[in-house]
């Protein structure tokens, strides 16, 4: 490779990791603090409850995920990864837009309905803004999905390598900007949001402010260095010819089985062919070995996809039930209000002015964790474990991805029967903390004891979602490599909706329980 050559190479590359690192910042910025935006509310004292703002995130993430198989098909079949990107930053930054209107109550009353005699049924009162929240979230998750599911595999394209040391360390420096941006993210934005400190006196506005000046400069840098990318053209729907494949061999079979059944005497030293191989020209099909060969592949790849759903599972709590969970423990670092009827108004004051733990930032020792070990995996371990004649396969580090994973919901699951264990039979450990106009009834325990269970899940991403997404691009035949990659995050999807699923499961969520107020229903909830 001749040094102009690598310079570009170099250059898209670094491009690439940039415009991931912007794009996760926004991303981190809403998700991991749209259960409290929607907790809290911009609609005038209205907010909507801990289970429906729950449920709003999980949509968020479901979509996002989902969305991206949507954005892989398109890539490989149509219009090419460059292309479908732009197109996903212009729905991603379109979404976001109106979600920071959102914050500041300037959306039409035709789109949201903030008051209760809006022309929206009793339930709106619980969550006011229903349709333009979904709407907004819709809309964002498509552009998160199209981009997800494309910046991987074009990124990996610049090396233009099939050296998979190179390969994985590309993955393991691409996880480690997903993670510098989400820790700016998390760190800076959701303060903002939260604490609305000096001039933002709106603070979830200036924070989704900032995340679309983010993804605008993202796309410009994006568009600016298409002189450097090396463009692979798509190569047309494989997904017909997939869904062919299939197709002609279930019907190969079937006839097998009529035949089998019609003349039952066959030679025993006819070998049978598997039931893709009928498909195949030598065995009376129409497709290449090469074809059917891609579609086997795939029935591979999703075993192990699925194999990941009970992780992902546990990876989106972070953003739900652990924030929830961190929302009814103490996250003042100077000391907490009594619910005691008795306490002083001026000393609720001085506790509401006093600095707090936004409870998104626990979120920040996952991250942190993550962007430590990383570099220590890529440029120490596994050159070590290379030069001593050990690889340490995909499959194997999935799997201690997942044994993480159960430590760390064993973890968080011991902590919070022990936080329900202190309201029920310790009154004196009752506290109310503020953020905002929204009072939340907790126990007097330092959010602090969440720490191990974020680290855990930032250990199960180091092995199982690094290894996950390199296995994803490694293994995925070349002509449909964004299809495969937006498969994976699929996958992903399905484990946010799951969820849902779960939440209704464990939560009795009666009409007539619904209380009237964040400080209610937080109450209510926690006992």
């Amino acid at each position: 490779m001749d040094a102009r050559e690598a310079r570009r190479q170099t250059a898209a590359t670094v491009v690439i990791l940039v415009v991931l690192t912007l794009e996760r910042l926004a991303y981190y910025a809403l998700a991991t603090n749209f259960f409290l935006f929607l907790n809290k509310g911009p609609w005038d004292g209205q907010a909507w409850d801990s289970l429906d703002a729950m449920n709003a995130v999980f949509i968020l993430a479901g979509v996002s995920y989902v969305s991206a198989l949507l954005g892989g098909y398109i890539s490989d079949a149509k219009f090419g990864r460059f292309k479908t990107m732009v197109m996903g930053f212009l729905l991603y930054i379109s979404g976001y837009i109106l979600l920071t209107l959102m914050a500041v109550d300037r959306l039409p009353r035709t789109v949201c309905f903030s008051d209760k005699g809006w022309g929206d049924s009793g339930d709106n009162a619980n969550a006011p803004c229903k349709a333009a929240v979904y709407i907004s979230v819709t809309i964002v998750g498509l552009g998160v999905g199209i981009v997800k599911s494309n910046i991987a595999p074009f990124g990996a394209e610049q090396l233009r390598t099939a050296n998979p040391q190179k390969t994985r360390s590309f993955f393991n420096w691409f996880y480690w900007c997903i993670n510098l941006g989400s820790l700016v993210g998390v760190g800076v934005i959701t303060y903002i949001e939260q604490d609305s400190p000096g001039i933002c006196t709106n603070g979830f506005f200036c924070g989704y402010l900032i995340a679309t000046i983010c993804l605008v400069v993202a796309l410009i840098l994006f568009i600016v260095l298409l002189p450097c990318y090396h463009i692979v053209p798509p190569e047309g729907s494989v997904l017909g010819n997939i869904l062919k494949i299939i197709w002609e061999s279930l019907c190969a079979q079937v006839r097998h089985w009529r035949n089998r059944h019609r003349n039952p005497v066959t030679s025993p030293l006819q070998l049978e062919p598997r039931f893709l191989d009928r498909a195949k020209i030598r065995f009376g099909g129409s497709f290449h070995e090469s074809a059917v060969d891609d579609v086997r592949s795939l029935g591979k790849l999703l075993n192990v996809f699925t194999a990941l759903i009970p992780y992902w599972l546990v990876y989106f709590q972070m953003e739900t039930s652990f924030q929830a969970q961190g929302l009814h423990m103490r996250f003042s670092i100077f000391g907490v209000n009594s619910s005691n009827e008795s306490a002083v108004e001026e000393e609720l004051q001085m506790e509401r002015a006093r600095f707090s733990i936004p409870a998104a930032w626990l979120t920040l020792f996952n991250q942190l964790f993550l962007i430590a070990a990383i570099p220590v995996l890529t440029s120490f371990l596994y050159p070590i474990l290379d030069k001593s004649g050990i690889r340490v396969s995909m499959l194997f580090r999935i799997g201690v991805g997942m044994v993480f994973s159960i430590l760390a919901v064993m973890t968080a699951g011991g902590l919070e029967t022990y936080r329900t264990y202190l309201w029920r039979t310790d009154n004196s450990s009752h506290i109310e903390q503020v953020i905002g106009n929204v009072t939340y009834h907790a126990v007097n325990l330092s959010i602090f004891w969440q720490v191990p269970q974020y680290v855990l899940v930032g250990a199960a991403e180091l092995f199982a979602s690094i290894a996950g997404l390199e296995f994803a691009y490694s293994a995925a035949p070349r002509s449909f490599q964004a299809m495969i990659m937006g498969l994976f995050y699929t996958m992903e999807g399905i484990g946010s909706l799951l969820g849902t699923a779960l939440l209704h499961l464990l939560c009795h969520h009666r009409e007539e329980d619904v209380p009237l107020s964040p400080s209610q229903a937080t109450r209510e909830q926690v006992a």
